[in-house]
């Protein structure tokens, strides 16, 4: 190594100081380290960091070591810039600015530490649980796609508020639900408010039992807490099954799930194999446990250990065992390592009623159709006063029918009939659960006899008055399918299904002039998305409304699509009413109303 390479090296590269950051420059060296006389052209990280970047030092530490012994206190450049190695550390000195690599990786050390401890300083001192079997209140949290959760909100405050009026106890009452991202948070004081809530909610996807939770509760708000073990934080998968055994004794699992932990032959597989089949759903973000499978894994054996059972599922003699038996669906959400363990209400999603046995192309969520129903005006008509006995109420108050518009429902493009058998149920007073089967199965919370008792109340009350429901679409196939669906939900006397264009409907071409004695409701999901198109169905929807709004005076109006482009080129005076999701494609439902 000469002079000159040194003096090329040095000369060519530029370390720039910040007080937050810094920069990393490649540059080109020629040098000889082998000593042969011949430099080779390489490229080497030349960097100052007064943060976190410390390990670019070590390749430049090594050269300039290098370059000391072989040259001693030969001058580097012309401004006589100057580096060693020593015991001291590594010092470079260039411009008046200096940086000693021991302080800066002394000052990294300490900052991190200081991180740390600043991360850890607001978290409480883990504690074990205390005993606390899982009993009501219980502490909920109904889930919903993204963007329906106002009108959840809705639909929960119209229950609590019908509950609250037929409840004499004030101790019974719901407590104020809190709208969060995904869904709606509130307490229920019993497991008859839960049964109403799996059986009247029709934008809800599940309805999930917090296991462990940290409920907030705001000054002067005297409403139900449930008494549930706060939230564990895991770092490790040990971490996360000792915790998660703590929890298991401190709530009995084994008592509301009927196991016994005691067995007479633990070595007999037969004697170990539970009542019910376990599903874990695992979801995590900005966690040190990431692996959803391992840590579903873990769940399930921390379980069967516990409460000594063989939850395997792959092994073969197990498998005619599990067939016929409940699922009881544990969901296990860890953020920023907390973790947060829930019961699911039920094992099958709310959305999925029962009905839908005969789908055509492309049909639309349930869930989905009873919201973009509330967007076009409706509201449900559930009937809760011959529940009043259930909740606590008087029984000897009489129940009184409140007096409603009349509501003349159109679906000009049914397909399967998901909008009309969803808008005649709510406009007959039919619960959207109405088809499903008991919750909770598989634990002492399943009440069958509770369940049947609210669904024959609900159902005996059910009336469709004077309101009509009429759906339409261009293909056969699809009005014998929707009729089938229809005859599933039980509202198939109460829709009147048609074959052909939409525009020559009853509904559309005999429609009476400045009618004002019901109010005409149009809800439609038009064809949309890559495989089907929607440009001309717009334009004819477009034409028919265009020509209902000169002759009648009260006239609402709400379609779905996953473009808002050709909807507004329609001309109608359409607002947004919300944004969801559906087969994976981005939804946007829109709606008028013009009431005169």
């Amino acid at each position: 190594m000469n002079t000159r390479s040194i003096r090329n090296f040095t000369t060519r590269s530029k370390a720039i100081f910040f007080s937050n950051n810094c920069r990393v420059q490649r540059c080109c060296k020629q040098v000889d380290l082998s000593g042969s006389g011949r430099a080779t052209s390489t490229y080497s990280p030349f960097v100052l960091c007064r943060t976190r970047h410390c390990n670019y030092f070590n390749s430049t530490t090594r050269f300039f070591t290098h370059a000391s012994n072989v040259l001693g206190d030969a001058s580097f450049g012309t401004r006589k810039k100057r580096a060693h190695s020593n015991e001291a550390g590594f010092r470079l000195k260039s411009d008046g600015l200096q940086q000693n690599y021991d302080e800066t990786q002394t000052m990294h050390t300490a900052k991190s530490i200081k991180t740390k401890q600043s991360h850890r300083k607001g978290q409480a001192k883990y504690t074990k649980p205390k005993y606390q079997p899982l009993r009501p209140p219980f502490s909920l949290f109904v889930t919903c796609l993204p963007g329906l959760e106002p009108l959840l909100l809705k639909e929960i405050e119209y229950l609590r508020t019908h509950q609250n009026n037929e409840c004499t106890s004030s101790n019974k009452s719901p407590s104020t639900p809190r709208l969060i991202p995904g869904g709606v948070e509130l307490t229920v004081p019993t497991l008859t408010h839960l049964y109403i809530l799996c059986l009247y909610l029709g934008t809800a996807s599940h309805i999930y039992i917090r296991l462990n939770g940290d409920e907030v509760r705001k000054e002067g708000d005297e409403s139900l807490c449930a008494q549930i073990p706060s939230l564990f934080r895991a770092r490790g998968f040990p971490e996360l099954e000792r915790k998660l055994k703590d929890l298991i004794v401190a709530q009995d699992w084994s008592r509301w799930l009927g196991v016994s932990t005691k067995f007479s032959n633990r070595s007999n597989i037969l004697s170990r194999v539970p009542p019910w089949n376990l599903q874990v759903h695992v979801t995590t973000s900005k966690s040190k446990l990431i692996h959803t499978k391992a840590v579903e894994g873990r769940v399930r054996k921390t379980v069967g250990e516990v409460l000594g059972l063989d939850l395997d599922n792959n092994d073969p003699r197990k498998e005619s065992l599990l067939e016929e038996k409940p699922t009881i669906r544990i969901l296990v959400r860890i953020e920023r390592d907390a973790v947060q363990v829930s019961l699911d209400a039920t094992s099958v999603p709310l959305h999925m009623r029962g009905y839908r046995k005969n789908p055509h192309k492309a049909p639309l969520r349930e869930d989905l159709a009873f919201a973009l129903c509330l967007a076009g005006g409706m509201s449900p008509s559930w009937n809760l006063l011959s529940l009043q006995a259930l909740l606590g109420g008087s029984p000897s108050r009489t129940i009184e029918h409140a007096t409603r518009p009349t509501v003349n429902l159109f679906d000009p493009c049914c397909g399967s009939g998901t909008i009309a058998i969803e808008g005649a149920a709510i406009l007959a007073g039919l619960p959207p659960g109405r088809n499903r089967s008991v919750p909770l199965q598989g634990t002492l919370f399943c009440n069958d006899g509770l369940w049947k008792d609210i669904k024959f109340k609900a159902l005996s009350l059910s009336t469709m008055d004077n309101n009509t429901v009429s759906a339409n679409d261009i293909d056969a196939a699809a009005i014998h399918a929707a009729k089938l669906n229809a005859e599933e939900g039980g509202v198939l006397k109460f829709i009147d299904f048609t074959t052909g264009c939409f525009q020559k409907q009853g509904l559309l071409a005999q429609a009476p002039l400045k009618s004002t004695a019901s109010t005409m409701t149009i809800v439609t999901n038009p064809p949309f998305g890559h495989r089907l198109s929607s440009s001309a169905v717009y334009k004819k929807l477009a034409q028919s409304i265009s020509t209902l709004i000169l002759q009648r005076k009260n006239i609402r109006f709400a379609m779905i699509g996953n473009d808002p482009r050709p909807m507004r080129e329609t001309g109608l005076p359409l607002e947004v009413s919300f944004s969801s999701k559906s087969g994976g494609l981005n939804v946007v439902a829109m709606a008028m109303t013009r009431d005169d």
